[in-house]
């Protein structure tokens, strides 16, 4: 019965009783595990830690076709995700989504934003508290963030800032909270849009285009996609925050760029397989990029897996498609 080869599925430790942001990738196993299963796939799972010697035992011990890539965080940590795939490359196993070098760049959201910078794609001004802040600082409102984390884990309102001032005092109160590396950027005011790309034969395709909308959000609440939004569902953040998708003809010329935009930071970045680009438009229709995912979250009540749907993609289609990506490296 194994007509298309042998895919391991690796995923960081979690457990029933883990926060809502990890145990969604219990979901996104199950998910992957179906969808290889119907393209006739083989699968196992196993999960990654810090003790590396014993997953390369299990790693050759199985003898994957392909991994498949579901590591979000290593110890609790996303800077810790390129050890998985470093280990993988060390022993020439092929992988789906994007290289150890993509994961080292898109993961350190600084880095990013300096790798945008050099190939003059418009991202916010930021700082942290290890380098020099900018000579001018922007004016207006600034946003404090986790610098290797995802899922919007720390985010929430008191994230924002009224101005410059009060960044380096709010991130100090923010590493209290969760010790980590904390940076800020300054606050595009606008739309929050982003652009899904699945690899194919002929390259990576432009899914729709999502935006999230902030329905009657009071007047003085920043509108961001903080973790409530994201992962508490009785909250206000996220019965109000509503995805819906930009309309291709009605906004042809602003498709158009963020398709560009999305395209050069795949080349820019070598992704692979698929990835996302998050985005703010700002009130002159200027896109701004935010950040890089290499391999965005794919459950399927996930914006990845509804801009399938909406391309009239089948999932398990889009991941014989990304493990189709992988086997071709």
């Amino acid at each position: 019965m194994n007509t298309a080869g042998k895919v391991l599925i690796i995923h960081n430790d979690v457990s029933d009783e883990s926060p809502a942001d990890a145990r969604d990738i219990l979901d996104q196993i199950r998910s992957v595990t179906e969808a290889l299963g119907t393209e006739g796939y083989q699968t196992s799972t196993l999960s990654i830690g810090l003790n590396l010697g014993a997953t390369k035992t299990k790693l050759q011990a199985e003898r994957p076709d392909v991994v498949f890539n579901l590591v979000e965080a290593i110890d609790d940590s996303g800077q810790l995700v390129p050890i998985a795939t470093t280990l993988l490359d060390h022993l020439r196993i092929p992988y789906t989504g994007s290289g150890t070098e993509a994961l080292v760049l898109t993961s350190n959201k600084i880095l990013t934003k300096h790798w945008l910078r050099l190939h003059g794609i418009a991202t916010a001004d930021w700082w942290d508290p290890e380098t020099r802040p900018p000579v001018v600082p922007a004016p207006g409102r600034w946003i404090t963030k986790p610098l290797y984390e995802d899922a919007s884990i720390g985010m929430d309102d008191a994230s924002v800032v009224a101005d410059f001032a009060g960044v380096a005092g709010r991130i100090a109160e923010k590493q209290q909270v969760r010790a980590c590396r904390w940076f800020a950027e300054q606050f595009i005011e606008g739309r929050e849009i982003n652009v899904a790309l699945l690899g194919g034969r002929e390259g990576p395709e432009i899914l729709p285009i999502p935006e999230i909308e902030f329905v009657d959000f009071p007047a003085d609440k920043p509108r961001i996609v903080g973790y409530a939004a994201k992962w508490a569902e009785d909250s206000f953040e996220c019965r109000n925050t509503v995805r819906r998708f930009v309309d291709p003809d009605k906004e042809a010329p602003l498709c158009r760029q963020l398709g560009e935009i999305a395209l050069r930071c795949w080349d820019i970045f070598q992704l692979r397989g698929y990835a996302r680009v998050d985005f703010r438009v700002d009130g002159n229709g200027k896109p701004w990029v935010l950040e890089i995912n290499a391999n965005p979250c794919i459950s399927p009540d996930a914006g990845f897996a509804a801009a399938l749907a909406e391309k009239g993609i089948p999932y398990s289609t889009a991941i014989r498609r990304i493990v189709a990506a992988a086997q071709a490296t």
